[in-house]
């Protein structure tokens, strides 16, 4: 699904609500969801998961083509986590 895809679903869902108008909101809300994480806050969405930033350790790999051992930096990732509602929600098509 792309943000497009989720501007269509918006304006389905509210019929008063122009595409262009459902696309800024959408737009907004990444801008807000990646600031967040830039600041390295996690985000929690109720019924729906937990966005955490984690930092993964500095490790070794390998580089199979050249046959050197590389080091690969830390770096923050963002783990996600869905609640128990969406889970419940995918797999047994019930909402707690």
């Amino acid at each position: 699904m792309t943000k497009n895809d989720i501007a269509v679903e918006l304006c389905k869902r509210i019929p008063d609500l122009p595409k262009s108008t459902a696309l800024h909101v959408v737009d907004g809300v990444t801008d807000i969801l990646s600031d967040a994480f830039d600041r390295g806050e996690n985000v929690y969405l109720r019924g729906f998961g937990t966005m955490e930033v984690k930092t993964t350790k500095e490790k070794k790999a390998r580089n199979i083509n050249a046959g050197t051992t590389v080091v690969v930096p830390a770096q923050r990732i963002v783990k996600f986590k869905l609640s128990n509602q969406l889970k419940n929600r995918m797999n047994n098509g019930t909402v707690d």
